[in-house]
């Protein structure tokens, strides 16, 4: 495995792990003028040749959940031709298409209707099976959480104090951390 030394500075001091960490912010952005081709193919910055960028857009859809006649379908689509759910996985593919080693997800089901939800739950499972990296997930949403992740790590006042097993750490919030997050941990 590589590893990456953090002691020293990257290129123009930005950080070293940078190139291998991939990041979709809650309220991630696609370009409303470009069709998801252009939106995955500039996601990386290289220019490839139209079939080359084709075939990896392909790629990385299916890997965010998309079939591959579903994937060929929409590379043409604008995003507002796309539902909700399909725009939030395009975004998983635009971060996906990068090949990070360490995947960080900030509130990925935010404000989602329970369907969109459901749909962008089972997506982000097929990325990390498929890809078979570490995903990262910021969430207050304890019932994506539990479903979710195998491991958590639980903050409190900007800390962590808790890490474990996702049962072990959700049972032990608190009454309030419960009614805040909306959710009650698991039985």
């Amino acid at each position: 495995e590589e590893l990456v030394d953090m002691t020293k500075p990257g290129i123009e001091n930005r950080g070293r792990a940078k190139g291998y960490i991939g990041l979709l912010h809650q309220e991630y952005d696609l370009f409303p003028h470009r069709t998801v081709l252009d939106n995955l193919t500039d996601a990386i910055g290289l220019e490839f040749p139209k079939e080359l960028a084709m075939r990896k857009a392909i790629i990385t859809l299916r890997m965010a959940g998309f079939s591959e006649e579903k994937s060929q379908d929409i590379l043409d689509r604008y995003p507002s031709q796309l539902s909700e759910g399909e725009r939030h996985r395009v975004a998983l593919a635009q971060v996906l298409i990068r090949e990070p080693r360490l995947v960080i997800l900030d509130e990925p089901t935010g404000t989602m209707d329970p369907l969109t939800k459901v749909d962008v739950k089972h997506s982000i499972m097929h990325a990390r099976d498929e890809m078979e990296e570490t995903f990262i997930v910021v969430s207050h949403d304890m019932e994506f959480v539990r479903d979710i992740c195998d491991r958590l790590a639980l903050m409190r006042g900007g800390k962590i104090v808790q890490i474990g097993g996702t049962k072990e750490v959700l049972d032990s919030l608190t009454d309030e951390e419960r009614e805040v997050m909306g959710k009650s941990a698991p039985e």
